[in-house]
């Protein structure tokens, strides 16, 4: 019986012992919530691109360049006038939150049509990396901005027909 009693009394301050580590019936804790508001994006045009006025060539087909620094060139027979439009590169100022990382989207191609007949440019830019990963200036808390400009190679070949060629291509950015 003696043993009895000892084991019972084991037991017991081993449940005294253990009971302040038994699971609570509840608990809780805090969270915090914030946010970041931030400006609005904006794209302006400030230029649009402008081939000027061309010679198609005599036979076979050439092309008129005008790199994004707005410099022309032509190839294969195509000779460049100084009459007309002046050559440039289209120039686009997206506008927003200062430090911010956005992705500029420009087509590679578009059409310029004169009636129905048509003309492809291929597109060239002078952003600095992937047009996927670009920085507004500035930081946090001020408008930041990112200019660029958007140049492009166009063929010409001697049965063009003759005319002005227009058409349009969108530039659109979005915050990454």
């Amino acid at each position: 019986m003696f043993i009895k009693s000892i084991a019972a009394a084991a037991a017991l301050v081993t449940v005294a012992i253990a009971a302040p580590a038994m699971a609570q019936s509840s608990a809780q804790t805090t969270g915090t919530g914030s946010i970041t508001v931030i400006r609005p994006l904006t794209i302006t045009k400030n230029a649009d691109l402008k081939f000027g006025t061309v010679v198609r060539p005599s036979t076979g087909s050439g092309t008129v360049t005008v790199s994004a620094a707005g410099a022309r060139s032509v190839a294969g027979g195509v000779v460049g006038l100084s009459s007309g439009d002046t050559p440039q590169a289209a120039q686009f100022t997206v506008d927003g939150e200062g430090g911010q990382s956005i992705s500029v989207t420009i087509p590679s191609t578009f059409s310029i049509a004169n009636g129905s007949d048509t003309l492809t440019v291929t597109t060239s830019n002078n952003l600095s990396g992937s047009a996927a990963t670009q920085t507004l200036s500035n930081s946090l808390g001020s408008a930041g901005s990112l200019s660029f400009r958007v140049g492009g190679s166009v063929p010409v070949a001697s049965t063009s027909p003759t005319g002005t060629y227009s058409g349009t291509f969108t530039v659109s950015a979005a915050y990454n």
